[in-house]
């Protein structure tokens, strides 16, 4: 099972303005008619149900949106970027490098854009004016953005199944679904979590089952500390312990212990201990003294054989009360504390304040809308020139690197344009 893998997203980037000019007979000068390009494409994720693995980005890491189409003449616009979407399982948490959460993909066709595509830059049309009949200047696109993301899955399941190495849990997890994990009287069958639906009095849950946990799982030792993150999730836990062993208290303290170590709200989730092999007659002989060991631990476990089925249904009757006491609550505390956010990503807004920063006797502008058009004209072009310079006034550059202390002679950066100012 892949339930962790880096992947690397790029948006894509927005289409260049058109610099253009209409050409018609009988018009001597024409007019400008250059079009806006188009935005780039947006890496979009998708929760679907249907998947319950990530092993597709085991193979494929790179996505990259398309981009936006450049303006043309005669005011055309560029095409738009294709989005890339990205599908993922439900349970699917998207993190970046800095391990910080960016969402969680709990539901069916939930969509969440992760990475907006640039902008289309604006044609020489959207610098019109009355004292600028033709211009001469347009915008680049912006840039797309490029993100390096973690996504780890975490199963969603109603009830999750934890216990020692052969205890069983991959026998009663057959016994209650249609699921067909691998079952043999050796620790270690299961090296994968088996995932299932049960459905029992009319009502259906999901349940999963975690590899066996040993002492020191939350360190790396054994299988089930690849797989605890996965019932991190479930609401409730069946504890299950094989009743046949001598030392039944200590493994349930133990695998609590691992538990804790791992993430100390899992022992905060309730818990159903269920002691299973009751098909063996030493068990069977054994059940009042079995009691009366873990008194301390649980005044109410099942007995049950997950080979015969003995015992399963009066143990799902209080693990199905159990869960629905706990979902009662979990609404109860969501109606006293009903704070509903919707998170919908929309483009970062355009920078229009001004900020001069001096590096080295260099004054560095930063107004992202200006630099794009910086990068975008001819140089040898007075006009084009005077044009920006102009531009430059209208959107309080000028002003900002004269209150900076600008004088003849100093270097200014725009983008990636420098030049003496004069």
């Amino acid at each position: 099972m892949i339930d962790q893998v880096f992947i690397n997203v790029n948006s894509g980037n927005g289409g260049n303005g058109a610099i253009s000019g209409r050409h018609e007979k009988f018009i001597p000068k024409g007019g400008p008619d250059g079009g806006d390009g188009g935005n780039g494409g947006s890496i979009v994720f998708v929760g679907n149900r249907n998947l319950n693995t990530l092993l597709t980005f085991r193979y494929q890491k790179i996505f990259v949106a398309e981009n936006g189409g450049n303006g043309s003449s005669k005011n055309k616009h560029g095409n738009n970027g294709k989005d890339m979407l990205i599908e993922v399982p439900i349970g699917t948490q998207i993190t970046n490098i800095d391990n910080e959460l960016i969402v969680d993909m709990t539901n069916h066709n939930q969509i969440f854009i992760v990475a907006q595509g640039g902008r289309g830059g604006y044609g020489n049309v959207k610098y019109t004016s009355s004292t600028n009949q033709y211009p001469v200047i347009a915008q680049n696109g912006e840039q797309g953005i490029n993100l390096e993301l973690k996504l780890e899955l975490k199963l969603l399941a109603d009830i999750g199944i934890v216990g020692f190495p052969n205890a069983g849990k991959s026998s009663l997890i057959k016994y209650l679904t249609a699921a067909k994990p691998k079952i043999a009287n050796y620790p270690f069958t299961t090296i994968e979590p088996n995932l299932g639906i049960v459905d029992i009095h009319d009502k259906q849950f999901v349940i999963v089952d975690i590899p066996g946990l040993i002492e020191g799982a939350n360190t790396g030792i054994g299988l089930g500390h690849h797989f605890l993150r996965h019932i991190e999730r479930s609401k409730i836990l069946i504890h299950l312990v094989d009743a046949s062993v001598d030392n039944i208290q200590e493994q349930i303290l133990n695998i609590n212990n691992e538990l804790k170590l791992f993430n100390p709200s899992l022992l905060e989730k309730p818990q159903v201990i269920v002691l299973n092999k009751l098909d063996l007659d030493e068990v069977k002989i054994l059940t009042s003294d079995i009691l009366d060991t873990i008194k301390d631990i649980s005044t109410k476990p099942y007995f049950i054989s997950a080979i015969s089925g003995e015992g399963i249904k009066e143990m799902m009757s209080a693990v199905i009360q159990t869960l629905e006491d706990h979902n009662s609550s979990i609404a109860k505390h969501k109606d006293i504390n009903s704070n509903h956010i919707t998170t919908l990503i929309q483009p970062s807004p355009i920078k229009r304040n001004v900020s001069i920063i001096i590096e080295n006797d260099v004054y560095i502008v930063e107004a992202p809308g200006v630099e794009r058009i910086a990068t975008r004209i001819n140089y040898e072009d007075w006009m084009a020139r005077m044009q920006l310079y102009k531009h430059m006034k209208k959107t309080g550059v000028v002003q900002a690197l004269e209150e900076a202390g600008i004088a003849a002679g100093d270097t200014v950066r725009l983008g990636n344009v420098e030049w003496e100012w004069d």
